[in-house]
């Protein structure tokens, strides 16, 4: 049931008008962006949790979503593994910080790229957390000057 009403409330994000910008965010720990409609077209690249896209368009079926992300890189993805909550990605390598501070301590470095689960906002400081592929790697949580970032958060 749950699946069934994020999908819906996906293809309401779908339907907004063509010059709103349509975001999204993956809702899997990985994720296969496709060259083409179906799981038997190449994968292209792998997006993470919370990476932010843009929805360009859906199949006849829409079952699968043409996304574009940050850096304009495109391809498929299923429509089941896309969430309408924020996901926020690092535009460069960039440290996290302990608080809203650009002289607070590091708490972690990211690669650009890296996606986030959008927290707070504190001014132009957005708050953030990874999910790491490995539990091992433990999670980063911190701050981030809002520049460094791309994506969208709801509130």
């Amino acid at each position: 049931m749950k699946k069934l009403i994020a999908l819906f409330a996906l293809f309401v994000l779908v339907a907004v008008p063509a010059a709103a910008q349509k975001y999204a965010s993956v809702n899997a720990k990985r994720a296969n962006i496709r060259e083409c409609a179906g799981t038997n077209c190449a994968i292209k690249w792998y997006a993470w949790r919370y990476t932010p896209v843009i929805m360009l368009k859906t199949n006849e079926e829409k079952d699968w979503v043409l996304v574009k992300d940050f850096e304009g890189y495109q391809g498929w993805i299923s429509a089941t593994l896309l969430s309408p909550k924020g996901g926020m990605s690092a535009k460069t390598d960039l440290n996290v910080r302990a608080s809203a501070s650009a002289n607070a301590d590091i708490v972690c470095t990211v690669e650009k790229g890296y996606p986030f689960k959008y927290l707070s906002r504190h001014g132009k400081w957005i708050q953030v957390q990874d999910e790491p592929v490995n539990a091992k790697d433990g999670v980063c949580k911190g701050w981030v000057y809002n520049a460094n970032l791309w994506g969208f958060f709801k509130q």
